[in-house]
C-alpha cells in the first residue's frame, strides 16, 4: 500500500492545462522552463502511480514537448542560448503537435480517474488515520511492544481492521493481542509457562482467582472482557458493530496497560512464586 500524495494532480493540472491553449506565436524563452517543468510534472505521476490508460497518451505528450524543450536540463538552456535576436515565434509545426496531446492527455486522465478505485477511508474516533493504519500498537505501553511483538502485531491488524469497516475481525485481532499479554502476566503472577492444553481465558482467570500474586482488579477486568466482547465474537452469528469496534478499542487498550503495569511490578519484586490454593502444572 503507497500513501498518495493527492495534490500533485493540482500541480500537474497547472502544469498541463495550459499548453492545451498555447499560441503559435510563442517563443522559445517564454515557454522553456514552464514546458520543461510541464514534462517533469507528468513524469513524477507515472512513478507514483499506478495509471494505464492515459499512459500512451502522456508518452506523445512527453515526446512532444521534448521536440521543442529538451528533457535534458543542460542542452535546455544551451538551446535558449542559442536564439536570434529577434527570436522568432514556435510556430504552429511546433505547437500544435503539443496542444494537441495535451488535450488528448486530459480526456484520457479524467476518464481513468472517474473509474479509478480511489475511496476516502472516514477517520475513526480522535485517531489518526495513518497511525491506524500503520503503527496502532502506538497506542499500546512501550514494554508491550518491545517484549510481547505478537500482541503488537495483532494490534496493527486491528487498526487497519477498524479503518477498512471491518469489525469483527477488528475485536478478533484485539482478542489475539490482549491474550498475549495475558499469557505473559500468567508467567510473572503464577510464575509458570501456562500448559498448552490449558491456554484459555477461563482457565488463566481461573488460575489468577487462586493467586495471591494476581491483582484481582486486573482479573474482574478480564473476566468482563471475556464475558462481554471474547465470547461473543467467537460465536459465529454474532458481528461488531462500528460502535462496538470503538468500545473494544479503549477496553483493549486499558486492559493491555494495566496488566502491562501488573507484569513491571511483579518483575521489579523479583521471581517470588505465588501460595495458590490449587497445585502449578508445567509443560
Amino acid at each position: 500500500m503507497i500513501r498518495v500524495n493527492e495534490f500533485q494532480f493540482y500541480e500537474l493540472a497547472i502544469a498541463i492545462h495550459p499548453l492545451t491553449s498555447a499560441g503559435d506565436e510563442l517563443k522559445y524563452s517564454d515557454v522553456w522552463l514552464e514546458w520543461s517543468n510541464a514534462a517533469k510534472a507528468l513524469n513524477r505521476i507515472f512513478e507514483e502511480r499506478a495509471l494505464e490508460f492515459c499512459f500512451a497518451a502522456a508518452t506523445e505528450l512527453y515526446g512532444a514537448i521534448g521536440n521543442v524543450v529538451p528533457h535534458d536540463f543542460g542542452q535546455a538552456i544551451a538551446k535558449l542560448q542559442e536564439k536570434g535576436d529577434p527570436e522568432p515565434g514556435l510556430g504552429w509545426g511546433a505547437v500544435q503537435p503539443i496542444r494537441q496531446s495535451a488535450s488528448k492527455f486530459e480526456t484520457i486522465l479524467s476518464a481513468e480517474l472517474n473509474n479509478s478505485d480511489t475511496y476516502w477511508i472516514s477517520p475513526k474516533g480522535t485517531h489518526k488515520t495513518s497511525m491506524l493504519l500503520k503503527s496502532a500498537r502506538s497506542m499500546l505501553p512501550s514494554s508491550v511492544v518491545e517484549h510481547i511483538p505478537e500482541a503488537a502485531t495483532d494490534f496493527d491488524e486491528a487498526g487497519r481492521c477498524w479503518l477498512l469497516d471491518a469489525h469483527t475481525a477488528t475485536g478478533f485481532h484485539l482478542m489475539r493481542a490482549i491474550d498475549a499479554v495475558m499469557r505473559a502476566y500468567y508467567r510473572a503472577a503464577v510464575g509458570i509457562e501456562p500448559k498448552k492444553k490449558f491456554r484459555n481465558w477461563g482457565a488463566y482467570i481461573k488460575q489468577f482467582r487462586s493467586c495471591l500474586q494476581a491483582d484481582q482488579k486486573i482479573v474482574d477486568f478480564l473476566g468482563q472482557v471475556k464475558d462481554g466482547y471474547r465470547n461473543p465474537i467467537l460465536h459465529p452469528d454474532e458481528n461488531l458493530s462500528a460502535e462496538d469496534a470503538q468500545i473494544l478499542f479503549g477496553v483493549s487498550v486499558s486492559v493491555i496497560s494495566m496488566m502491562a503495569r501488573g507484569i513491571q511490578e511483579l518483575t521489579t519484586k523479583g521471581d517470588v512464586l505465588p501460595l495458590t490454593t490449587d497445585s502449578l502444572h508445567s509443560d
